[in-house]
């Protein structure tokens, strides 16, 4: 049984759920094929959202260490094994769904990088957070020193590489680094609440402006300008979602956007 979990649900949104509860989650062998099957079977579904979760007191406590210790005398199987954390959090950052990542306890070293590969965050006030990979002598190795940096003013991101420090939910929040923050009672509410609102949005409509966000980060300035340009006038032009959206503010009713990529 792989320990990762796929709930497609009624709304049209998704959960994901790594279940190595036991291990906090470390990114094993197994968990990361997993990952990957998971990322395809929503993209195959459709489903414009889907909430990334860890089972128990952790989103993931990062590499496996055991698996890591076992193969630590051959450099050609630990190149193997950090990269193929890269890849399934590539994975993540490319897949053409909104990926929610929920923090509830534990989120650092490889479950940090995990985090910064998705496109939105909420976290409990009680999470952890961290790069930590220093406080053991370590290295990232699957975007910690790149996607921290660019998440984070400089020195706050020096701040957690250099330091190994764990910071809340609240902090994370203040920084910028996590979107929400809320207190633990409150945070099964909140993502019922983030996923309603970007279901309610066109599906369409949320697979571009995420790609086109991502364009906007590696272009140059103006190169991103007239691509977001070029990318506008295409959909306005081309998706009935506009229409329907543009109508809808028109006629001040709700939009009824077309549910094409759900199912």
């Amino acid at each position: 049984m792989t320990p990762v979990e796929v709930v497609l649900r009624d709304d049209g949104a998704a959960e994901i759920t790594l279940t190595r509860e036991r291990a906090l989650n470390a990114l094993s062998p197994d968990l990361l094929v997993g990952l990957h099957a998971a990322i395809a079977e929503v993209t195959a579904a459709g489903c414009p959202v889907a909430v990334v979760r860890g089972r128990g007191p952790a989103l993931s406590a990062g590499a496996d260490l055991p698996h890591l210790l076992g193969i630590l005398d051959d450099r050609d199987a630990v190149r193997a094994y950090i990269a193929s954390i890269g890849a399934a959090l590539d994975a993540v950052e490319a897949a053409p769904f909104v990926s929610l990542c929920v923090v509830d306890g534990y989120g650092v070293a490889g479950g940090c990088e995990l985090m910064l590969a998705c496109d939105l965050v909420v976290a409990s006030s009680a999470a952890k957070l961290g790069d930590r990979h220093m406080e053991y002598g370590l290295l990232p190795g699957a975007g910690g020193s790149v996607r921290l940096p660019r998440a984070l003013p400089a020195a706050l991101a020096r701040r957690l590489l250099y330091t190994g420090e764990i910071i809340d939910g609240d902090t994370a929040a203040a920084w910028g680094l996590v979107g929400w923050s809320v207190p633990p009672a409150e945070l099964e509410r909140t993502i019922g609440e983030i996923v309603a609102r970007l279901l309610r949005h066109s599906p369409t409509a949320l697979r571009t402006i995420k790609q086109l966000e991502a364009e906007g980060r590696e272009l140059p300035h103006r190169a991103a300008l007239d691509n977001e340009l070029d990318v506008a006038v295409g959909y306005i032009g081309g998706h009935a979602d506009a229409r329907e959206g543009l109508a809808a503010f028109r006629e001040k009713r709700s939009p009824r956007f077309d549910a094409e990529v759900l199912r």
